[in-house]
């Protein structure tokens, strides 16, 4: 979805061009509520119509501190600050700082040229996180290019997501947990994983996304690295972009996560769909 044989964007819009360390914008998020919307790109910035965003999380951990942080993706038709969201409850929770990959998610989602986008977030504490956007349009094949309009967002609990018992160790697959049923037909995913801790070990966590009924299970995503280095209470996500699965309406979503060791600690998985 990212680049395909024959066919690339030839137009992107980021909210910065130069290496830094501290990328993208601050956003402050409420403590229990939703925060202020912080904008990512003006209906002026976005001359094209957008057919994928990338959104890069990062300096969202503290030190020895608990970090549980949801995040939506707004857009305004008008081009102004008066946000929908279009994409909800993003978890970021402990974003490790940019230098140590942060979190990134790739979303294949429409947004006509001339509107605005920002961004919010809903979380344990009021620290600030970072955001940076790069948004992808003007393909070579318009015709070619798949973008969703619509998104769902299973396994939120609280201003997290929802607990992995059953997590394998040692390098065993652990076992299915339910994050919850699809309401609309969807074709892409994005895992988010996160650890409400102040105490975390360093270990390598591999997570897989699937539908069916428990015992039946079709694959959506295959081990997907989650990078703990276990100082500092930061999580790493790379961009995933093997994501493409048709699920249809209806249907129950299930994750399961592995460990290299033992840890302390159990993660939360949230999972996002794009459709139509």
């Amino acid at each position: 979805m990212l680049a395909t044989i024959g066919n690339q964007f030839h137009w992107r819009y980021s909210l910065n061009t130069g290496p830094s360390t501290t990328p993208g914008v601050a956003v402050t998020p409420g403590s229990g509520s939703e925060g202020s919307w912080v904008a990512l790109a003006s209906g002026a910035n976005l001359t094209q119509d957008v057919y994928g965003v990338l959104l890069w999380f990062h300096a969202g951990n503290t030190s020895a501190g608990v970090r549980d942080i949801l995040a939506d993706l707004g857009v305004d038709p008008a081009g102004g600050s008066s946000y929908v969201a279009r994409i909800a409850d993003i978890m970021c929770s402990q974003a490790s700082n940019a230098v140590d990959v942060g979190q990134m998610h790739y979303f294949p989602l429409f947004i006509k040229n001339g509107q605005s986008v920002g961004m919010r977030g809903y979380a344990s504490s009021t620290d600030t996180f970072r955001c940076k956007a790069v948004f992808y349009g003007k393909p070579t094949r318009p015709d070619l290019i798949r973008a969703g309009q619509y998104s769902e967002t299973l396994g939120v609990s609280g201003p997290g997501g929802t607990v992995m018992t059953g997590m394998g160790v040692s390098a065993a697959e652990g076992s299915w947990v339910s994050l919850g049923s699809t309401t609309r037909a969807l074709w892409w995913w994005q895992l988010c994983v996160g650890f409400s801790s102040g105490t975390t070990t360093a270990l390598m966590y591999y997570v897989d996304l699937a539908y069916g009924d428990g015992t039946n299970m079709v694959t959506i995503i295959e081990n997907m690295p989650v990078f703990l280095p276990g100082t500092a209470e930061r999580t790493g996500i790379p961009i995933w972009p093997d994501s493409y699965c048709e699920v249809p309406a209806g249907s129950t979503v299930y994750a399961r996560v592995s460990c290299s060791g033992t840890p302390g600690v159990v993660p939360e998985v949230v999972a996002i769909g794009i459709g139509g």
